[in-house]
């Protein structure tokens, strides 16, 4: 995840600190307050930390006497300043608020953790911390990067999309911003699935937005009654509008499109022997390579896929990820020793259609005896020999 600063002041000293850093103050077992982004992608929020499970349990609607939030004004107390309005999420050890309207940039805020509020039996001091936003993000504008699957011919049951960003993004803009047109330039209706909670990575960059899985599913309502979402030799747009919006309340510099044909459906089991493998020499660090058939899951393919020694010990390096999501490198920190290794893939891993090396995505419910067999992953052997 990427750090963000902001200038926070705690007492009289005032600094600039990355903002996952700031959660280490919330680390010991004193209360603390902490400035932090919103795990759920609604912009920044102010949490109050290692308050106790006793205390927070009896908080009731009392939670904005505990903890409140104003603008920090010199010369004005606490009291003569009308705290912001906005939310507040309990969580198991503290409690976490939320500005209805987002924190602007250039404004000192105060937050203040009242203990002796509620009579609590531990500190009842005041805490508070200081905080603002600098006007200049000084980030670059915003803009999706890639799509993936890369490729421009995909299956006609594909199953996914993701989308990256080159800065954190805000939720709830997608479902009027992003869209499939079909060749006459219209929208292709339902083919999303508009998920209640958008499907963002842990650094709100990347955005995975899902074809309708009951129209893929062969033999269930939605599919019959409509069919599946994109149709075999028929061409697509995926489009991404600028009403996207980034962490600091940036539109997307450009909109962005994909074109791409629909191919026909690929409905079976991932097969990994038909992958083919090209092992490395002894003493170099050249990259050992996976060839796949077709397309497996960019995102999966990160952790779906490990090298282990002859006694099962991880070894490490770096992936690397090409050739339509049809190529898999990897480079290892330490030069290949002679002897045999193997490539593990996980059970789970799909391809772009959601296909795993155990079933396909759209396949017959297996029995509880097929699912107790698996294995946690499938092994492929290769050897490094010297040159």
């Amino acid at each position: 995840m990427r750090s963000l600063s902001v200038v926070s002041r705690v007492g009289a000293a005032a600094m600039t600190v990355p903002i996952i850093r700031d959660r280490l103050h919330a680390m010991a077992t004193e209360p603390a307050l902490t400035i932090e982004f919103d795990p759920d992608g609604t912009g920044w929020c102010v949490t109050a930390r290692n308050l106790g499970r006793d205390l927070v349990a009896s908080l009731g609607g009392r939670a904005g006497s505990l903890l409140r939030v104003t603008v920090a004004e010199s010369g004005h107390p606490d009291d003569a300043l009308p705290d912001i309005s906005g939310t507040y999420h309990i969580l198991s050890d503290g409690v976490r608020f939320i500005p209805h309207f987002a924190f602007d940039s250039g404004i000192l805020f105060r937050a203040i953790l009242d203990l002796g509020e509620l009579g609590w039996a531990g500190p009842t001091e005041v805490r508070s911390r200081e905080f603002s936003f600098p006007k200049e993000t000084g980030a670059m504008e915003t803009k999706v990067g890639r799509v993936f699957p890369s490729s421009d011919v995909l299956p006609e049951n594909l199953l996914r999309f993701y989308v990256c960003f080159s800065n954190p993004m805000q939720r709830g803009r997608s479902r009027d911003n992003i869209e499939i047109l079909n060749a006459n330039g219209r929208s292709e209706p339902d083919a999303l699935f508009r998920a209640p909670v958008e499907l963002w990575d842990s650094s709100m960059t990347r955005l995975t937005v899902l074809l309708d899985p009951g129209r893929l599913k062969r033999g269930v309502g939605p599919n019959r009654a409509l069919g599946p979402p994109l149709q075999a030799g028929a061409r697509y747009m995926l489009t991404i509008g600028r009403g996207m919006i980034d962490m600091y309340g940036r539109p997307l510099c450009e909109s962005f499109r994909k074109s791409f044909s629909v191919s026909e459906a690929i409905r079976e089991a991932i097969a990994t022997e038909a992958w083919k493998i090209a092992p490395p020499t002894m003493g170099s660090i050249e990259p050992l390579a996976l060839r796949f058939p077709s397309s497996l899951d960019w995102a999966q393919l990160w952790h779906g896929i490990s090298v282990a020694s002859d006694a099962g010990q991880p070894i490490a390096g770096r992936i690397g990820i090409d050739s339509g999501e049809t190529r898999w490198r990897f480079i290892p920190d330490e030069p290949w020793q002679a002897g045999t290794y193997s490539v593990r893939v996980a059970q789970d891993l799909e391809d772009i259609c959601g296909n795993t090396p155990c079933e396909p995505f759209d396949g017959p419910v297996r029995s509880a005896d097929e699912v107790a067999r698996e294995t946690p992953a499938r092994l492929i052997p290769f050897v490094v020999k010297p040159a």
